[in-house]
C-alpha cells in the first residue's frame, strides 16, 4: 500500500467517526500512550519482598512495602491483606503542587480503584485483592506511573 492509499483509508476511517464506540476510543487512546512508556515509568526504588531473606522469614504474612519514584514524585505503599496504605511525596516543584494527589490502582482484568490523597499525601484503598496491579498518580501537572507488580 502506498502513502496515497493509506491516507485515503485513514480519511474514510475518520469520516466514519460515529461508528467507533467510546470503548474503542478509550482503548485507542490508552494504546497511544504506550509510545513513550519506557521514559515515563516510575522506577521501583524498594520492594520488601525482594529483601534478602524475605522468602525464608515468617514476615511473608506481614505487610509488604513498595516505593516508586519518577520526576518530582515518590509513591510509597504498604500492602497489608486487602488494604493499601500509601503516601505521595513531592520533591522540588512537585512539593508545592496546590492540588491533592489523585491515585489510581489499575488492573488488567478489572475496573480501576481510586483515592484522593489528603494534604500530607496519605491515601487508603480497601478491598484490594492479590494480582497484577500498577499505580498511576497525578498531582498538579506531575505524574507517576508504576510498572506492573504482583501483589
Amino acid at each position: 500500500m502506498n502513502d496515497d492509499e493509506l491516507m485515503a483509508l485513514l480519511g474514510r476511517a475518520v469520516a466514519e467517526e460515529a461508528a467507533v464506540s467510546d470503548r474503542r476510543r478509550t482503548a485507542a487512546r490508552a494504546a497511544f500512550t504506550w509510545r513513550s512508556v519506557d521514559a515515563e515509568l516510575a522506577e521501583l526504588l524498594h520492594d520488601s519482598a525482594l529483601d534478602p531473606g524475605a522468602a525464608v522469614r515468617s514476615g511473608a504474612d506481614g505487610p509488604r512495602t513498595l516505593s516508586f519514584g519518577h520526576g518530582g514524585l515518590t509513591l510509597e505503599v504498604e500492602v497489608d491483606g486487602e488494604t493499601v496504605l500509601g503516601q505521595v511525596i513531592g520533591a522540588g516543584a512537585a512539593a508545592t503542587a496546590p492540588d491533592p494527589a489523585a491515585v489510581l490502582l489499575e488492573r488488567p482484568d478489572a475496573d480501576a480503584v481510586s483515592a484522593v490523597a489528603d494534604a500530607a499525601g496519605f491515601f487508603r484503598l480497601e478491598g484490594v485483592r492479590s494480582g497484577t496491579v500498577r499505580f498511576v498518580v497525578d498531582q498538579g501537572g506531575w505524574s507517576l506511573t508504576t510498572p506492573w507488580v504482583a501483589l
